[in-house]
């Protein structure tokens, strides 16, 4: 059973990975992952990431976010469904 568990990866315009958005047991916190190359895992979404999450694609070395509710509600969908646990978001240049 997958309830409650979930990934929504983050790619830029280009289809770049720039992150993901995951919890990987029901019982964790929600946190994003940049990468191992660029960083580690933080807890999700915290004050730097309100009212807009931002990061930045190494590939493109521009600049891409998305508001933070609305990737929330796109998360809160993936965890939400439990025949499902990947989505993929494409985020805007910024």
């Amino acid at each position: 059973m997958n309830e409650g568990i979930g990934t929504l990866k983050l790619e830029c315009p280009q289809g770049h990975p720039v992150g993901r958005i995951l919890k990987e047991a029901a019982y964790q916190a929600v946190q994003y992952d940049p990468g191992a190359q660029v960083g580690s895992r933080r807890f999700w979404p915290d004050e730097r990431d309100q009212p807009q999450f931002t990061v930045h694609c190494r590939f493109c070395d521009k600049p891409v976010g998305e508001a933070a509710a609305t990737l929330q509600t796109k998360f809160r969908t993936v965890v939400e469904d439990a025949s499902e646990t990947l989505a993929i978001a494409a985020l805007p240049y910024t």
